[in-house]
């Protein structure tokens, strides 16, 4: 090529695909969508150093938690008052149950305090929201549709695709480019295997199905976990269901079915990203053979839109394999942490007469006689509101009104019951209280 310019840039565009080995979250998250479900799309997958070692010893609790050396979220159970780290992190991932890209500007803000010189300090947070809706038994990854049908014709498409490519490259003798088809086509068919042949075990099953054939009786089944990175991140992320399911969920590890298939397809998609990254390095400082690696890059890129689009349009696909399907209603704006504590008290849970009702908020709030003062401060004002909405008269306690505590006390309640009674929220709620035997009542 005698353009130096175009030259360079050439060599230059040639070390883009090695950078895309540093991640190595697409391998988790791949390979947990194809046990999850049949209705998913595999994409071109990369990794990194690290990446060989953890998929060499693969298993299931790892895959399915925390495929990174980070630390595990939390969760707190509003029910039970104990808190503990959360599992299945990467499952709830890709069930929407975990959701961080939301921004203020997109969340939905029902209620706006006046902006007081009290207010100022306070910390605005986002709540997550999710109702696990009970059915009767489990879509599993069985049973065909048209979904399932585009899944498997794309995939067949990512497979032979490259596999065409790698044999026009066979005859005009270059040989890296075939390696490097080769190995995008032969994790395509890795995957395809796992989502054949593996799928989920859920614990807890067998009594989730009991329940949503009996439905809930005096809440004596049901609870709210509220998740979060650590207590003072400003997203809150909640998942209301029944107790034995939401621990399923958050507490207990799923399994596969075929661990050793597990293992062994980790091993094979370790030596074929080593391969892959090998032949792609070797390709550094070739102008010859730049071409190779713009045309895998444009290859990874096709390849990366399908799966996008799928989980764009249909992201409760990794959540057929249990007995329920989500309702996420958009994120939920809060002036500060306690009025989103406030509306989470209120969500649908049952209670225990050896916990106390706000336990739970302990990783939240130091228990002291300042949070006693304003729980009890919380709870009176609940009582009045019902009594108010008995009666038709709004009463006031007439010691307490010009009480500044007291005043903002109220303010959150405010906040939280707006919160409660907006339509984006409400809907939902109405759906999940009816699924759950509750009726349609509201607080």
């Amino acid at each position: 090529m005698d353009n130096p310019v175009l030259s360079s840039i050439l060599i230059i565009a040639a070390y883009t695909p090695i950078v895309l080995f540093t991640e190595s979250l697409r391998v988790q998250r791949t390979m947990v969508a194809s046990i999850l479900t049949s209705r998913s799309i595999a994409p071109a997958i990369t990794g990194c150093a690290k990446d060989f070692h953890r998929l060499w010893h693969l298993d299931d609790a790892q895959l399915l938690g925390n495929f990174t050396d980070e630390r595990a979220a939390s969760v707190t159970s509003v029910k039970h008052g104990s808190n503990f780290p959360l599992q299945n992190q990467t499952v709830l991932q890709l069930a929407g149950v975990l959701r961080r890209d939301a921004g203020m500007t997109q969340a939905i803000t029902p209620y706006e305090p006046a902006v007081e010189k009290s207010f100022q300090t306070r910390r605005e947070t986002l709540v997550h929201l999710s109702f696990a809706i009970p059915q009767k038994e489990a879509r599993g990854k069985g049973g065909y549709c048209w979904l399932e049908a585009v899944c498997w014709t794309v995939t067949f498409l990512e497979f032979a695709i490259p596999i065409g490519l790698a044999m026009y490259m066979a005859i005009s003798r270059q040989f890296t480019g075939v390696v490097l088809m080769t190995a995008l086509s032969l994790s395509v068919f890795i995957l395809a295997v796992l989502r054949s042949l593996t799928h989920p075990i859920i614990a807890n099953q067998g009594e989730i199905s009991k329940f949503s054939n009996d439905r809930a009786k005096g809440l004596s089944t049901l609870d709210a976990h509220v998740i979060a990175d650590h207590w003072n991140d400003k997203n809150l992320n909640v998942v209301c269901g029944y107790t034995s399911h939401l621990h399923a969920l958050t507490n207990i590890p799923l399994q596969v079915n075929r661990p050793r298939l597990l293992l062994w397809a980790g091993r094979g998609l370790a030596i074929v990203l080593l391969i892959q990254v090998a032949g792609l390095a070797s390709l550094i400082g070739e102008k010859s053979n730049a071409w190779l690696s713009l045309s895998w890059l444009a290859i990874y890129i096709v390849m990366l839109a399908p799966p996008w689009i799928l989980n764009a349009y249909h992201p409760e696909s990794a959540y057929e394999s249990y007995t329920a399907t989500l309702t996420k209603v958009p994120p939920i704006r809060f002036s500060c942490r306690r009025a989103a504590l406030v509306f989470i008290s209120r969500l649908p849970s049952s209670s225990q007469a050896h916990v106390e009702k706000w336990a739970w908020t302990n990783v939240f709030m130091p228990d002291n006689e300042r949070r006693k003062l304003w729980q009890a401060q919380v709870d009176e004002l609940d009582l009045l509101t019902l009594e108010n909405k008995d009666s038709g008269v709004e009463k006031q306690h007439p010691l307490k009104r010009d009480d500044p505590e007291y005043l903002k006390s109220k303010t959150l309640l405010r906040e939280a019951s707006a919160v409660y009674h907006h339509p984006e929220v409400l809907q939902p709620l109405l759906a999940y209280r009816r699924s759950v035997g509750l009726g349609t009542t509201t607080v």
